[in-house]
């Protein structure tokens, strides 16, 4: 790993140089570049240097750049951002060292598309291949004053691809079985503009022997199949837009660490839905914004292991299931599934006053639960052998989530070198007490090359529907009792542009989360609840460097992060560094583009005191810390003709041992990246 960072550095230093003196023209690359690729990055509509937030873009030429075929892959390139896959094969967002998937709202152009019953951000949208993005938006650090609960750590905007009377359409095949094909095209005519898009991608993924924490042998993989459609209609101010994403992952390592010993080791996820929305004008330089979100999601967990047979004479088998009559008679199997449906409508008024640029809206959400199914082979609570698998009582009961939410926004214009951005928002849930979110943001100009913000935000999360509801008694409990969970955050960006073609960025930041909400297992039976946790605390930094030249394009940056639990121990699972960037050059002479890519996962810590209930005992994770890991990217595009494409892609290079932590009972030796990847790919402009 040193060598590689070594030449990495060397790259970087020499590089740069040897291109200046080749370069025909040096043009206002990254000012254009910034133009075009923020001009919707909000609802305002600002340049990324006035987003009141640590805001990260990757245009499609960047997303190219990265080598990355997944949305959750694409992630990795951003500062302070950590993905991984949990055990149900799902995936998982840390944003700024703290476990955050169900704190980060994640938006399909602008309606959201988190998980309607967990409301976890990536976890199967992650699967969904880089080919549906025109770029990526990613804002870090509390935006509930904008967006309310699920916000509080960030957001991020899938933003689709974008066409004036042309379009697209390609495929790869690549490494263990694995293809994929996509189109996508829009005509813009007068009032008029019609944008659609569709696809499909599947893979057998990598395969992995391994063993669980009984010391059964078995297999784990990584396979998947996604595909979408969706598309959008705009007349004047009326906006029609309508999707539907379908993916199936691989079990992985079983949805209990049991592994996928099943015949139908899968998740099959849909999610399907659309928004209508109407713009007009009230007055002068004063407009009304009128919208109406709704989708539903269906979450089928297929058939899977909750315990098998096993030796009596392994003794964390035999404390795990003591309880339970005859537990090594016959495995026990479980299948479920689920539907929810939301609908989400408001209201927003945008107007100037003055130096004052002001936002106001009002809006409702409804969230239900529609229905639900569990077959199991064991009766629930008792536990007692069944011939087959036979229904259960439900496993979350036919609940809904109501809000209302009324908020402002003013951008006050100080002076020419100063801004003061004031946001509040307060958001009513149903059985919850009401939460003010206030965001404050000081953006001040040193000089036109240097540019500060001084960040204060507040946010919340409402416990979800799971963690509310869940009845898997006795194996998993959900608590009505719950209270919302709050973070605030303090936060010092500084932007310095000596020119157009350089630009880095400096955060530092700290975040204080109280009341955490988490899944605790009580001591000497298999069951967890759901607990209010602690208070945890978290400091940081960040930083990224852009050079973009006619011929070379150098990205880089790093992070480092610091949290403490409740018990004031290293925050487990997580990386305290990241690190990583993309050097990328296009033959002046030849039509070609070499990409190569690099993220650095440094290394993860594990979780020393276990929280239970009841008790002041505690159970460690004995293990030594997870290693990090170099994931390399190599990327070869060739322009055939103006309009034709190719391209060669290389993911995990050197095949380093990416692995992502396990909990202590879990899979001993932690759960397994794929290895080598490489694909080869056509892409048609019409």
């Amino acid at each position: 790993m040193l060598t590689i960072f070594l030449l990495w550095g060397l790259l970087t230093f020499f590089l740069p140089t040897f291109g200046w003196g080749h370069e025909a023209k040096p043009g206002a690359v990254l000012e254009s570049f910034l133009s075009s690729a923020t001009e919707v990055a909000t609802f305002s509509g600002f340049n990324i240097d006035q987003i009141p937030s640590s805001f990260t873009i990757f245009d499609r030429k960047m997303i190219e750049r990265t080598g990355a075929t997944t949305i959750a892959e694409l992630l990795r390139f951003v500062p302070g951002l950590e993905v991984i896959r949990e055990n149900n094969g799902t995936y998982h967002l840390i944003v700024r060292g703290n476990y955050s998937d169900r704190r980060v709202l994640i938006l399909w152009d602008g309606q959201p598309l988190n998980h309607l019953l967990l409301r976890r951000a990536l976890s199967f949208v992650g699967a969904l291949p880089v080919d549906i993005l025109e770029r990526i938006e990613i804002s870090r650090g509390p935006s509930s004053a904008v967006y309310g609960s699920y916000a509080v750590g960030g957001v991020i905007n899938l933003v689709p691809r974008r066409w004036k009377n042309s379009g697209e359409i390609g495929g790869a095949l690549g490494h263990f079985d694995t293809g994929r094909g996509f189109i996508s095209g829009g005509f813009i005519k007068n009032t008029w503009e019609f944008q659609f898009s569709a696809g499909k991608s599947t893979s057998n993924g990598d395969r992995f022997h391994v063993k669980d924490a009984a010391g059964i042998p078995g297999t784990a993989d990584t396979h998947f199949d996604t595909n979408w459609q969706e598309f959008r209609l705009a007349w004047k101010g009326l906006r029609l837009k309508m999707f539907r994403f379908d993916v199936t992952l691989s079990h992985y390592y079983g949805l209990s660490d049991r592994l996928g010993r099943s015949n139908d080791p899968e998740n099959h996820y849909k999610q399907f839905g659309g928004q209508v929305t109407y713009d007009f004008e009230i007055a002068k330089e004063t407009t009304g914004h009128l919208y109406f979100n709704w989708r539903q999601n269906i979450l089928d967990y297929g058939t899977f292991y909750v315990f098998h047979p096993a030796s009596k004479e392994i003794p964390p088998v035999k404390r795990f299931l003591l309880r339970f009559p005859d537990p090594y008679d016959a495995p026990t199997l479980a299948h479920e599934k689920s539907r929810l449906r939301e609908i989400v409508y408001g209201f927003r008024l945008k107007t100037k006053w003055q130096t004052h640029s002001l936002r106001l809206g009002v809006e409702f959400l409804e969230n239900g639960i529609r229905s639900s199914k569990l077959l199991a082979n064991r009766s629930l609570p008792e536990f007692r052998p069944l011939p087959t698998l036979e229904r259960q009582h439900d496993p979350w009961p036919p609940k809904t989530e109501r809000m209302w939410a009324v908020y402002f926004q003013d951008e006050w214009e100080l002076g020419p070198r100063d801004e003061l951005n004031l946001g509040l928002r307060y958001d009513k849930y149903n059985g919850f007490n009401g939460q003010f979110s206030p965001r404050i943001v000081w953006i001040h100009r040193f000089t036109p090359k240097l540019i500060s913000k001084f960040i204060y935000g507040h946010g919340f999360r409402i416990p979800d529907l799971d963690a509310l509801y869940d009845d898997h008694s006795p194996l998993v409990v959900g608590n009505p009792d719950l209270d919302p969970e709050k973070l605030d955050s303090l936060e010092l960006v500084l932007i310095w542009k000596p020119n157009p073609k350089n630009r880095l960025s400096l955060s530092l930041f700290r975040m204080w989360l109280r009341d955490v909400l988490g899944r605790r297992n009580p001591v000497g039976i298999g069951g967890w609840t759901y607990q209010q946790g602690g208070d945890e605390d978290v400091v940081g930094g960040e930083i990224s460097y852009h050079y973009r030249g006619v011929h070379w394009d150098i990205y880089l940056y790093g992070s480092y992060q610091w949290g403490e639990n409740e018990f004031d121990e290293p925050r487990p699972y997580v990386a305290n560094v990241l690190a990583g960037g993309i050097i990328s050059y296009t033959f002046g002479s030849l039509p070609l583009e070499i990409n190569l890519a690099c993220n650095y996962v440094g290394p993860r810590w594990r979780e020393k005191f276990n929280p239970v209930r009841g008790t002041n005992t505690y159970i460690p994770d004995p293990r030594d810390k997870l290693d990090g890991y170099t994931n390399v990217n190599l990327k070869i595009i060739y322009d055939v003709t103006s309009k034709i494409s190719a391209w060669f892609g290389v993911t995990n290079l050197f095949e380093d041992d990416i692995r992502y932590p396990s909990s202590w009972g879990g899979i001993p030796d932690d759960y397994q990246e794929n290895g080598r990847y490489l694909e080869m790919g056509l892409r048609i402009r019409f």
